[in-house]
């Protein structure tokens, strides 16, 4: 089993090592060509407008390539071990800090936006995938240590940007309060934020409803949100649960 003592104890955790160099850099390119996309999509002005500048929303949804980073066995084991069987990934988003540009997430915020209450167990952990170091001189993500533990923070508090090196993995509670800093490198600092929580939190986009039909892989179609998604009709309703009887059977 995993030790996650740091997890529970400040709300983040570091672990080294999950990527190689040449895996990171893979991973850039794909990236960049996936933002290429997105700007075609929507046009880089509504962008601006609306923050999502340097943002790649769901890049498994334009390369398979990124479900193994969300759906593999060091992934499988945290989330088993932090939230159980039934969990859902929420979002996948690949973000850019570019050297002397404010990003729009330097200000402290929690992944759980607007959310004012604490938890006995965790409802929401986020696995952080950093391509680049992440430090503070780039812009590496600040926590607010054990933040996750009360409601809102005060006028005084420590904050911490952990040094990490590329091909690290940044794990945290996705009530812990954190930001993006100012990245005075020359450098873009590139992460992958994957965040799972328990099914009553909505995901961002509908994953089921992309894919149509569930996965092979009964795991991951759960995962995607499958076995939790909304229904449009009574009928809809109890065919999904007959269907899950039959299987059963």
């Amino acid at each position: 089993m995993v030790n996650l003592n740091e997890f529970y104890e400040k709300g983040y955790q570091v672990f080294e090592d999950t990527l190689n160099t040449k895996k990171t850099y893979e991973l850039i390119e794909k990236i960049e060509n996936i933002y290429k996309r997105q700007v075609q999509e929507f046009n880089i002005q509504q962008l601006e407008k609306i923050g999502e500048l340097n943002t790649i929303r769901s890049p498994f949804l334009y390369d398979r390539e990124f479900i193994k980073l969300f759906y593999n066995d060091f992934t499988n084991n945290l989330i088993q071990n932090i939230l159980g069987t039934h969990a859902i990934l929420s979002l996948q988003n690949a973000v850019k800090v570019v050297p002397k540009v404010k990003h729009h997430q330097t200000k402290y915020h929690r992944d759980l936006i607007h959310q004012e209450f604490t938890s006995s167990r965790p409802i929401a952990f986020n696995i952080y995938y950093c391509l680049t170091d992440f430090n503070k001189h780039n812009g590496g993500i600040t926590f607010i240590p054990k933040s996750h533990t009360t409601e809102k923070i005060g006028s005084s508090f420590i904050e911490k940007t952990p040094d990490v090196k590329s091909g690290s993995v940044i794990i945290f509670n996705s009530m812990v309060f954190h930001k993006a800093g100012h990245n005075q490198s020359l450098n873009s600092r590139i992460g992958i934020n994957n965040m799972y929580t328990l099914p009553f939190v909505k995901q961002q986009i509908n994953y089921s409803k992309h894919f149509k039909n569930p996965i092979g892989d009964k795991k991951l179609s759960r995962i995607l949100g499958f076995e939790s998604k909304e229904f449009e009709s009574v009928n809809e309703f109890r065919n999904y649960r007959l269907s899950r009887y039959c299987d059963e059977k």
